[in-house]
């Protein structure tokens, strides 16, 4: 009754300072703003204020799953008749959202499979996984057919029972809150650090929060990481990120394989440029994805536009990445989102296209530039502390990079504007681009004895 008798009372003293202020609004004139106020209100106090109605076990959960469980993991017991195995902890995923990160994800575990460890896919996070779909679907992934069917799979988020480890397992972090997670692993085995595959600085996936502390402190565990690209090694390096060098930390680099599609021969591709009736551009719009600059891309289209860079009856444009959308970009102009595409999809279409706008506010370059310009296109994107044209242009002259604003980026546009012409130009700097087009070509023998000599894991292989 007194709790019944509190929520009255709160609820009145609410309603009332609603009412007060409402009215100095109204009879200030600033109807507007009544309308935001009350709008506002209206969201934050009724619906999100049904915390008055939850219990502490609720609210807890709530919380845990905001800061993705890291501190409410599965549990972990030692099985004495499991095979050693490296455990890639694999986050949630659709395919109709994967992304390049996955294929890194994956193409790790298949290393690790290839030098003899017992590999297994631990799918942690709460998902609909169903494993014959995922056995279908991962066909349309060029290099990923078989993953499902050679390697150990466990998909624990509905959290039946524990994950059972043997005492000398390691892990794979792929993802900033799974390195938790491979700690309570290997803190249950024998301590040993545990591998970190680091695609970007993910404390910059978050403003100053909850989250981008947990992040940033997941770089100060024990491990060996092992960093997507050189800019990103160099950055956590020169900031020393997670006191990595004082540390002495053990740290390699790779370049993911891209997935570039260039005609076979220069006729083909002089052919294909000269049959289409317009230019083309990919812009890599991805809006709910705050790193990729969605709204800086968009001004720079317009304004591309309106300064003639682009001639509206000459030229079409088109969106590509999750949650976009399709809008106008000039009363004549509109941007297509194209719909999302498997691998093989995405491949057959990359060709097309004369510009690619792509930007990316990470010392990680992303794999778009290099997607596009060894497919012989022209590629503006940005340069961001450590990463800039230089490094770009030392893998290939297709790609044009500049400081992330307004002028800059036009500036860029219209270089890459100038050159899309020049047919043998683009297709030679494709055709030489120095940057992995196969996983073949990522990984070195000094990958793989940097492996073997940081494993605790022995390479005893048993069928599951």
């Amino acid at each position: 009754m007194k709790t019944l008798l509190y929520k009255i009372k709160r609820y009145i003293i609410i309603l009332y300072r609603v009412f007060k202020k409402t009215l100095i609004m109204i009879f200030s004139g600033e109807i507007n703003q009544v309308k935001a106020f009350l709008y506002n209100f209206s969201d934050s106090y009724f619906i999100d204020n049904e915390v008055f109605k939850k219990n502490v076990k609720t609210i807890e959960k709530e919380i845990h799953i905001s800061t993705s469980c890291i501190y409410d993991f599965p549990e972990v017991q030692i099985d004495l008749t499991r095979p050693p195995t490296i455990n890639v902890l694999v986050p949630g995923f659709k395919f109709e959202s994967i992304s390049a990160g996955f294929f890194g994800v994956f193409q790790t575990a298949i290393l690790f499979s290839s030098l003899r460890y017992h590999v297994r896919l631990v799918l942690f996070d709460t998902f609909d996984f169903n494993i014959k779909v995922a056995k279908q679907k991962i066909k349309n992934y060029p290099g990923l057919e078989n993953l499902f069917d050679e390697l150990e799979v466990d998909y624990i988020g509905e959290r039946k029972e524990p994950l059972k480890v043997s005492k000398h397992d390691t892990s794979l972090a792929t993802v900033w809150y799974s390195a938790y997670f491979a700690k309570k692993i290997q803190d249950t085995c024998d301590g040993s650090p545990f591998f970190y595959l680091i695609q970007d600085y993910e404390t910059h996936f978050f403003p100053s929060s909850t989250n981008s502390i947990l992040a940033d402190d997941s770089y100060h565990l024990s491990y060996n990481a092992i960093f997507s690209t050189k800019t990103l090694q160099d950055y956590f390096l020169r900031n020393n990120i997670g006191d990595i060098a004082n540390r002495k930390l053990q740290y390699i680099y790779y370049n993911n394989s891209c997935n570039s599609n260039l005609l076979p021969t220069y006729i083909s591709f002089k052919n294909s440029f000269n049959k289409r009736k317009k230019h083309r551009l990919l812009f890599y719009s991805r809006p709910i994805v705050q790193r990729n600059m969605f709204e800086l891309g968009v001004l720079c289209l317009i304004e591309a536009i309106k300064r003639g860079i682009f001639d509206e009856d000459n030229w079409e444009f088109d969106g590509a990445g999750l949650g976009g959308y399709s809008f106008h970009i000039s009363e004549k102009s509109y941007l297509s989102q194209l719909p999302r595409m498997n691998l093989k999809e995405y491949m057959d279409n990359i060709s097309e296209y004369d510009i690619c706008l792509t930007l990316m506010a990470s010392p990680h370059p992303s794999l778009v530039p290099f997607d596009l310009a060894g497919s012989g296109c022209i590629v503006v994107t940005n340069n961001f502390r450590n990463k800039y044209q230089q490094y770009f242009s030392d893998i290939s002259n297709n790609i044009i990079s500049k400081d992330p604003n307004l002028e800059s980026i036009l500036n860029g546009l219209e270089e890459a504007a100038s050159k899309i012409s020049n047919l043998e130009y683009r297709y030679k700097n494709a055709a030489n681009m120095k940057y992995p087009k196969s996983w073949d070509e990522t990984w070195s023998d000094e990958h793989r004895k940097w492996v073997d000599k940081l494993s605790k894991v022995s390479k005893e292989r048993i069928n599951l």
